[in-house]
This record gives C-alpha cells, structure tokens and sequence, in this order.
C-alpha cells in the first residue's frame, strides 16, 4: 500500500513537471492625433509682379488632409463685380505632394491628403495672378485652410 501511495505521490509530481502555463499579456498606447499650423502672415498682398508668397509651421504626429476654400474664388474687385483670377501652388517639406490649383477650383472645398507624418515642418504658398490687375482701387479674397489628422478625416490610416 505504501508502495502504491509513494508510486501515486510521484506520477502526480512528475505531471506538475511538465505541464505548462501559458499567460498573455495585451499591451495598450494611445496618442491623440493633433495638426496645428501657424501662417506667416495673415494678410497678403500680391506684389507688381503679381505674386504674393507665405509660408505655414505645420506640426502635425499624423498623415492629415487639408481643406482650402476661397471666399470669392478669386480677388473681388470692391467697386465692381469683377472676379482676377489667380493660381495657388503649396509645397510642403518633407512631403511629396507639390499642389497646384486655381482660386476658381477651391470655391467649393478642395481637399488632398498628405500621407506622410510631418513634424514642424514648412509649407511654402505661392499665390499668382493670372493676369495683372488693371482697375483702381482694392481687391479681396480670403482663403479659409483647415488641416485634420486623417484618423479623424477617414483619411490615409
């Protein structure tokens, strides 16, 4: 009997020896997404050359889209209802997008995405008349620029 009981006591040990426990652990982060931009300039004015230039600091820790909307879609003469086209090009370092689109174009929203993740990084805007302007007096647009992370877009992630 004794034999028997030390013989059990053993095969239950031996059991304990090699049988494993498997354990997961599941790890968490969460940063929100955040763009932000700081102009240069609020306020520009197109040169005798006709092209007016500005630059934007652009922080941003995701890919994001960026909106542009022109008021007027295009310079309003303020005594008339004539509409001077022009043309806005935007680079952005560190990205590959080189953007090129009319003042016309952007009077609805016109919005592209830049898929890389930016930090501090410069947006140079370059904005060209396409003709001169010929009649006296003040001309107006203004040009409304909204950056959203593309997590929250829908965009690019």
């Amino acid at each position: 009997m004794m034999k028997r009981l030390t013989w059990l006591v053993l095969c239950c040990f031996a059991s304990n020896a090699y049988s494993n426990d498997e354990v997961s652990i599941t790890l968490l982060g969460y940063i929100a997404p955040v763009c932000e931009f700081t102009p240069q300039s609020n306020n520009l004015a197109f040169s005798s050359n006709g092209i007016a230039n500005t630059t934007l600091v652009i922080n941003c820790n995701s890919p994001m889209r960026i909106s542009m909307q022109s008021l007027n879609g295009g310079l309003s003469h303020e005594q008339s209802n004539k509409i001077s086209s022009y043309n806005i090009n935007w680079s952005l370092e560190g990205a590959k997008n080189v953007v090129s689109v009319s003042a016309q174009a952007i009077k609805s929203t016109y919005s592209f995405d830049i898929n890389e993740i930016i930090f501090d990084s410069v947006a140079q805007i370059q904005l060209t008349l396409d003709d001169p302007l010929i009649y006296a007096g003040s001309y107006q647009d203004v040009i409304r620029i909204e950056m959203t992370p593309s997590v929250v877009s829908g965009g690019v992630l």
